[in-house]
């Protein structure tokens, strides 16, 4: 029969806290976590539970003890045998655990030889792979280099020659072939750049003409076409009496600036002088007029004519006012004339061209009322033309 207490290594008179004291000192001891792959260990370990679970439960302790008790006879070699394989087993773990420990011998340092030499040789594959794939690739780069810069030099070659549109076509064709190459964007620039400046430095000596040449080109080309460009275009169209065109390129700026007093007035005066279309002129004017309404509104109030300082105003108001009293004498809007001259007048009272202007608006609509005081203004100021309109309505 089991000795469990010799297991435990305690008395037959221990209490219950000694069988619990001596379990917890043995089971740290042999538990299969602090030896793990040692089968010794761990049936000695499932012993020592058993023990426990036996001595300290008082029934199975009782029990267990008349069992013993009977077999006392038995005992001393009972005893003795138990304590040989007690010791026969930790003799075979303490075995186990000094041929687990790794030795530093030679067969170690033959190995860890032989795993390094491996290395060596594995890493000198790899940079040799790595090296001979780099060196193919140089050298596949500076072949291309190479014809990149010997199509770059046929670009330069055409534009040089005067055949740009040719360069600009081979230029943006090897662009959109090679989207990763960036000589070919600088090139491009680079072709922009000297074609504005030779459109600039025309265009400063006042030669219309050949700047548009240059303007014309920039307009195929340059991406996103920028407005001083369209500008130019347009003022150059307009020296060389291409009114259409200049109309196209000041409309395409309005569609960016529709704020841009300047350029209503521009579109509205080449309709009304170059065109001889006061109709269409008329609406730009009309839109110009608004825009001054709203804007004086935005900044004096809805009463804004009476609170205004006119001084303050810009030039291009009254411009625009001028401007619209000949489109609708033109149109025969007489009414219409009248008032945009009372608006010009009220703002620039010194020029004298709006008191003209407003005695012809009102003598067609058979208003002689301060006719001659508008004359004698007008006269004063220095319009042309007004003796005759003085001798017919101020006898």
């Amino acid at each position: 029969m089991t000795d469990y207490y010799s297991i435990l290594g305690i008395n037959q008179t221990a209490d219950s806290s000694q069988v619990r004291a001596a379990y917890k000192r043995l089971a740290l001891q042999y538990h299969p976590d602090r030896n793990p792959g040692n089968p010794q260990a761990e049936e000695l370990f499932k012993t020592i539970n058993e023990a426990y679970h036996v001595l300290s439960d008082p029934l199975k302790r009782a029990r267990y003890d008349a069992r013993f008790t009977y077999q006392a006879t038995y005992g001393d070699q009972t005893q003795a045998y138990w304590q040989e394989v007690q010791r026969q087993q930790y003799r075979r773990w303490r075995a186990q655990q000094e041929s687990s420990r790794y030795r530093f011998d030679r067969e170690y340092f033959r190995i860890q030889g032989l795993a390094f030499l491996t290395f060596l040789v594995i890493a000198g594959f790899c940079f040799g792979i790595i090296h001979t794939v780099n060196y193919v690739y140089l050298l596949q780069r500076e072949k291309e280099e190479q014809k990149n810069r010997l199509q770059v030099v046929q670009v330069n070659s055409l534009f040089n020659s005067g055949r740009m549109d040719e360069a600009f076509s081979l230029i943006n064709k090897l662009r959109n072939d090679y989207p990763m190459e960036f000589l070919f964007y600088a090139t491009h620039d680079s072709l922009l750049y000297v074609i504005r400046e030779r459109a600039d430095r025309e265009f400063n000596a006042q030669h219309f003409g050949e700047s548009l040449t240059f303007l014309e080109l920039l307009q195929k080309y340059e991406t996103p076409l920028r407005l001083e460009t369209i500008r130019k275009l347009a003022i150059c169209e307009y020296q060389t009496g291409d009114f259409q065109k200049a109309l196209v390129s000041l409309k395409q700026i309005y569609n960016e600036q529709p704020w841009n007093l300047d350029l209503l007035y521009q579109i509205g005066i080449i309709h009304l002088v170059n065109l001889n279309d006061p109709q269409q002129a008329s609406t730009y004017f009309t839109l110009g007029k608004r825009i001054f309404k709203e804007n004086m509104s935005r900044i004096y109030g809805d009463a804004f004519e009476v609170v205004m300082i006119t001084e303050d105003v810009p030039d291009i108001y009254y411009e625009i006012f001028e401007a619209r009293a000949k489109t609708n004498l033109q149109l025969k809007n007489f009414a219409e004339a009248e008032t945009d001259c009372n608006w010009a007048i009220f703002l620039r009272p010194k020029k004298a061209e709006p008191y003209k202007m407003r005695v012809l608006a009102k003598v067609n609509q058979q208003n002689f009322r301060n006719v001659c005081k508008d004359l004698d203004m007008a006269i004063q100021l220095g319009a042309e033309g007004t003796n005759e309109l003085k001798k017919q309505y101020c006898r």
